[in-house]
């Protein structure tokens, strides 16, 4: 049983969900903010529930008693995005540690900075960038100097930009990568605790530390935090490439920049995008390979896992833009909001989907018998 088409006020209550998980300040290692704002979202709702592993990793299940032993349907992502550690700070100089992957040539000096610590989402002062550090051409360390407020050690600091818009058609912000991706997931969480025919458990795990190499991910698998038979789906927003632009729809990703996805997982979503394009011709998707970088689909995939994903194209991929003239600079992220409402759609279908737990042994058998006919067909002309 698949969801009515959206209505607006279903399209705007997303985008408020995603605004408000857009305005925490985050950074790797330092994901308070979003964290304490999802909890707060589950303790408003019926019908769910959230546990906190021993790294950190927040899990949200929808589990109605009729489907207590059913594989759940997981969608993970992560809290974090690129930013700046604070190591030290001494009257108005920052001596700051750079966290995931930013290209040095896009920071000059003089592009400001916002600071903040975990206590309050409140800033605690803001800054300019004065020197920075590099090693293989990627950004890893920097000074700063205060220019209001102050800076306090053990914070964090985000580039001084805007928080959330919608220009054009677009979600423009500071950071779309990943909290958009986590908004999509509690958008749907939002939907199905209200739809009727939900037809797998639906989960969300909410990871640290993506972006310095997967690190909440991996913890949640060593310690087993996910049942071996679920479906997991990465959401990521990925860098816009030629061949998937923005404004074309959610993206069925293939794989990404290190593998390929399980294929049955990734078939199941391309049927159902296909169903649902053809109930309402003014849905959209793309199925692509996804090769700008990596996400946690890859990790799981490797440790034994059925997982796929979907994404949304990214412009100004952390935050590495071009200004007028062409030069490397820094700036907002953005996803067209068509894309996202995209995205939050499919995923509701896939709730309503009895065939989501396609898989390689059911699909084999497809094919085997496909290949005996083949067979029998050739031989007789």
């Amino acid at each position: 049983m698949s969801q009515p088409r959206p209505k607006t006020f279903m399209k705007t209550r997303w985008l408020d969900i995603a605004r408000g998980l857009q305005s925490q300040p985050t950074a790797p290692l330092m994901g308070a903010h979003p964290t304490r704002h999802i909890e707060r979202f589950v303790k408003r709702r019926k019908g769910l529930t959230l546990t906190k592993d021993a790294s950190g990793n927040l899990l949200v299940r929808f589990q109605p008693k009729s489907l207590e032993a059913a594989p759940p349907l997981v969608m993970v992502a992560h809290l974090d995005h690129p930013g700046w550690f604070i190591k030290a700070a001494k009257d108005k100089d920052v001596e700051l540690e750079f966290r995931g992957g930013v290209l040095a040539e896009h920071v000059r000096p003089g592009r400001k900075i916002t600071f903040f610590t975990e206590g309050s989402s409140a800033p605690t002062g803001s800054g300019r960038i004065v020197e920075v550090g590099e090693s293989s051409s990627r950004l890893t360390a920097g000074r700063a100097r205060v220019t209001d407020g102050v800076a306090k050690p053990e914070g964090f600091a985000m580039w001084d930009l805007p928080e959330f818009s919608i220009r054009s058609g677009s979600i423009v912000s500071r950071v779309c990568d990943d909290l958009l991706g986590a908004a999509a997931a509690l958008s749907v969480l939002d939907e199905i605790r209200a739809l009727r025919g939900v037809a797998v458990p639906v989960w969300a795990l909410f990871t640290r530390a993506e972006e310095i190499g997967f690190v909440g991910t991996l913890a949640a698998i060593n310690e087993g935090y996910l049942p071996k038979e679920s479906s997991i789906l990465s959401l990521e927003c990925s860098k816009v490439l030629p061949a998937a632009p923005q404004g074309d729809g959610v993206i069925v990703r293939v794989g990404d920049a290190s593998s390929i996805f399980d294929p049955p997982l990734t078939q199941s979503l391309r049927e159902a995008a296909t169903e649902l394009r053809a109930k309402d011709a003014t849905f959209k998707f793309q199925r692509k390979l996804m090769d700008g970088g990596s996400c946690e689909a890859t990790a799981f995939c490797a440790m034994g896992y059925r997982a796929s994903g979907l994404a949304l194209p990214l412009a100004n991929y952390h935050n590495m833009g071009v200004d007028r003239q062409g030069a490397p600079t820094i700036g907002p992220e953005s996803v067209k909001a068509s894309d996202f409402m995209s995205e939050v759609r499919l995923l509701i279908e896939l709730c309503t989907s009895a065939d989501i737990r396609q898989t390689a042994a059911g699909a084999g058998a497809l094919w085997r018998k496909a290949a005996k006919e083949a067979s029998s067909r050739l031989a007789k002309n």
